[in-house]
């Protein structure tokens, strides 16, 4: 009893002695929330024993605490990691590489044709140019030369198997079943017709288990290969993935085409269907089912109806039948195609006739298109050029008359002729006497209208016809006799846009492509004109901001040009270098090798050409400046941008200067109004007589009192070296021309850019036409703009003339 009361004293003394430590080391708001959360955990119970105070500690164990006690924690979070140098910290988005993969969509159609012959070469021209994909399949040991060229070929080794074993490898390897709704199997002696298959497959759904062609007469349910076989998208999962089953068929005795049918029924566990969706599997074999199909048999063959719809053609003999039956139902398709157009044009008629008499407004010519000839607003009246057999009136600046020639000539005349085959199947007895007027417009949206007005002569009886007689006339005389009238019609007539196609996708440029000014200098005369070129670039250079795109500029000297004055360039050439530091600026003097003539500046440009190609590489832009050049800084971002490689050749048109003595440019603002008008025109006169060189006073400005937009000037254009190399073969090497652009006419891979340059000014200078030039068109322009660009018709007047 004793040592039963010691042990229970140092027991109460240890719990007296722990209280008593808790509440010194605890305040009373702690414990109140220790009250709180105990009462709280004591309150939950399980969830499957409904009415039990005490939480048991098996439910514990088992994870039933439900009770959300989170009001009493601390949270504690820690910073994001500061990411590396040169990296975002954005995380990035992993996409998928090209849109189709990632919305899933698919091609319509691919075609696995077995290659055994050259015929297979007849069926990948006939069917690649309609379907997505055509892919060829062929045992290594008989690829030939022309069949091993083909990128589309897919080759294999037999190693003792069957065709199907390889075949159906290769699409698996290729995930077919993933990138297409159907797939056509056929071999090379088949010919397909494309225009068919794209309807047929256009008309069904794809995603329904289903193979498609000709049952084989054993009635087994198999598809017989020799006439195609074609397969849904989830027919194609089937036969690939369960291509295993068809092991067993590689040593059997079969040939490659049984087994291969075989293979394609156990694999999909399908029955073959020729009518599917009440579309038609349509399979032409001739009079005889095993006859084989011969070119020389489309004759007899096109009067059947069953011919001209049929899909496949089985058991060709040759190249010359592939390619007969194409030319067949290509002419059948376009047939086709012209009945359908009849068709819309029709229903497109009878809709306009009932929308007119709905709204009451005029039924449109063409159909669809916008009414003829009606402006959208009055800022945008559309500018008529009135025409004659002999003129052509066109709303120019300088040059409102033109004679009629040329591709305008023949234009008209044809018009002419489709005006009047119209007037005179409606009114045969009319005699025609000549073109009155003609009016023509071009309409981005309808094409190139024309308003005709013929003038014809036509005999009437005057007693039958008394509207007809004149006051005056002997009634009794004009009921005996014909009278002779003229009649005036007038057709509209249109020729609509055709052959419009959609552009592939525009080429992509940026503007930091490095550019090499090329100034050629062939004579002394040039020599000042390009000293005062580089002196207008030099100050270009002084704007503060860095230039990190390379500009060469090369001064192009040819042997005419005196040895002070090479030099006199040299030291500009240095000078500019220095003062464009900033503008990473290169510059050069370029000897050129051969001596040209002076007059000859097509040919001088050439040479230029030709020397600084070879000598700083065919990946630049070159461009091509002359001597009188006058340019801004943002011409040379335009030249960067409008050209492209393997595509399109830049040739503004500049501003040309007119005359300054002509133009008034001589004088000052003030001495113009201090000098009176007749001594102004007397002492301009005596200058050009005498032949003094004009001096300009004022700042060349963009008006038309100081010059004009001459778009037969193509001294200035950039292009690409390798561009130019290709182009430069059109011209011979000694040849003389006024300028290059004939060696760019007539490319379809090279597009000619041309576009008003304001920033692009040619001083006034006395231009020569070269007249030994080999093309008279040339010399014809050339004349012509050094006529024109003298000075305007009102200057010319007041120099002329006295004014009252």
């Amino acid at each position: 009893m004793v040592g039963g009361g010691r042990t229970g004293v140092h027991l109460l003394l240890g719990f007296v002695i722990g209280a008593a430590f808790y509440l010194i080391l605890y305040s009373s708001q702690s414990e109140e929330n220790f009250k709180n959360s105990l009462a709280a955990f004591t309150s939950c119970r399980s969830p499957e024993s409904e009415g039990v105070d005490v939480l048991e500690p098996s439910a514990l164990e088992k994870g039933r605490i439900y009770k959300d006690v989170s009001e009493h924690w601390i949270v504690h979070q820690d910073s994001m990691p500061t990411p590396p140098a040169n990296q975002d910290a954005t995380p990035k988005v992993t996409r998928t590489r090209f849109a189709a993969t990632e919305l899933g969509t698919r091609e319509r159609i691919m075609a696995a044709v077995m290659a055994e012959s050259a015929l297979a070469l007849s069926i990948n021209a006939t069917l690649g140019r309609h379907i997505p994909r055509v892919q060829l399949f062929a045992d290594s040991s008989r690829i030939d030369n022309d069949l091993g060229q083909l990128t589309n070929l897919s080759p294999y080794k037999l190693n003792g198997q069957k065709t199907h074993s390889m075949v159906l490898g290769l699409l698996f390897n290729m995930s077919t079943h993933d990138n297409y709704d159907w797939l056509l199997l056929a071999k090379d002696s088949t010919y397909f017709n494309p225009f068919v298959l794209l309807r047929m497959i256009d008309t069904m759904n794809w995603n329904e288990p289903v193979i498609m062609g000709e049952p084989a007469e054993d009635g087994s349910g198999r598809c017989r290969l020799d006439s195609g076989v074609i397969f849904s998208q989830p027919a194609i999962a089937l036969l690939l993935i369960n291509r295993g089953a068809c092991s067993s068929l590689s040593t059997a005795t079969d040939d490659d085409q049984l087994a291969f049918e075989k293979c394609i029924q156990i694999a999909t566990n399908l029955t073959c269907k020729p009518l599917h969706q009440g579309v038609r599997y349509e399979v032409w074999r001739g009079e005889r089912a095993d006859s084989p199909a011969a070119h020389d048999s489309i004759e007899d063959w096109k009067h059947s109806a069953a011919f001209r719809r049929a899909l496949v053609v089985p058991r060709l003999l040759s190249d010359a039948d592939a390619s007969a039956l194409h030319d067949y139902f290509v002419r059948v398709e376009m047939a086709r195609a012209d009945r359908e157009i009849v068709k819309m044009e029709a229903d497109l008629s009878r809709l306009a006739e009932e929308e007119a008499r709905e709204t009451g407004e005029a039924i449109s010519w063409p159909p669809a298109l916008p009414p003829f000839a009606k402006p959208p607003n009055r800022y945008q009246v559309p500018t008529w050029e009135y025409f004659t057999m002999t003129e052509i009136f066109r709303s120019e600046p300088n040059q409102n008359v033109r004679r009629l020639e040329g591709k305008d000539f023949d234009d008209v005349a044809e018009v002419v002729v489709a005006a009047r085959n119209e007037v005179e199947s409606e009114e045969p007895e009319l005699e025609f006497v000549q073109l009155r007027n003609g009016y023509r417009v071009f309409d981005p949206r309808r094409g190139m209208d024309y308003m005709i007005d013929l003038t014809y002569r036509k005999t009437v009886n005057e007693m039958l016809d008394p509207e007809n007689r004149f006051e005056g006339d002997n009634e009794a005389g004009h009921e005996e006799g014909l009278k002779e009238i003229v009649v005036e019609r007038r057709v509209h007539v249109s020729r609509m846009i055709a052959s419009t196609q959609l552009m592939n996708q525009a080429p992509y440029v940026k503007e930091d492509t490095d550019v090499t000014v090329v100034i050629p200098v062939a004579s002394e005369k040039d020599v000042l004109p390009a000293r005062k070129l580089l002196a207008r670039q030099a100050r270009l250079c002084l704007s503060p901001t860095e230039e990190t795109r390379k500009t060469r500029m090369v001064v192009a000297v040819f042997p005419l040009v005196d040895t002070r004055s090479v030099t006199a360039i040299s030291n500009d050439m240095e000078e500019l270098k220095r003062r464009c530091k900033r503008s990473l600026l290169e510059t050069d003097v370029l000897p050129v090798r051969p001596a040209v003539s002076t007059e000859g500046k097509g040919t001088a440009a050439a040479a230029a050409l030709d020397d600084a190609v070879d000598r700083y590489g065919a990946n630049n832009i070159y461009l091509l400046l002359s001597p009188h050049a006058d340019v801004q800084k943002e011409f040379f971002d335009r030249a960067r941008i409008n050209t492209i490689k393997h595509y399109q050749v830049f040739f503004p048109v500049p501003f040309v200067e007119y005359h300054p003595t002509i133009s008034g440019m001589e004088m000052t603002e003030k001495e113009e109004k201090d000098t009176p008008t007749e001594q102004a025109r007397e002492a301009a006169l005596s200058r050009l007589r005498d032949g003094v060189e004009p001096k300009r006073k004022r700042a060349l400005i963009v008006q038309k009192e100081h010059g004009r937009f001459d778009s037969q000037d193509f001294t200035c254009f950039a292009v690409y070296g390798v561009d130019y190399v290709t182009a430069r073969t059109k011209l011979g090497v000694n040849e003389r021309r006024n300028d290059l652009i004939a060696a760019f006419l007539g490319q379809d891979g090279i597009h000619i850019l041309r576009a008003v340059e304001p920033t692009l000014r040619i001083r006034y200078h006395k231009r020569s036409c070269d007249m030994e030039s080999v093309d008279t068109e040339d010399i014809a322009r050339c004349v012509d703009s050094k006529k024109e660009n003298v000075a305007a018709k009102d200057q010319l007047a007041k120099l002329l003339f006295h004014e009252k």
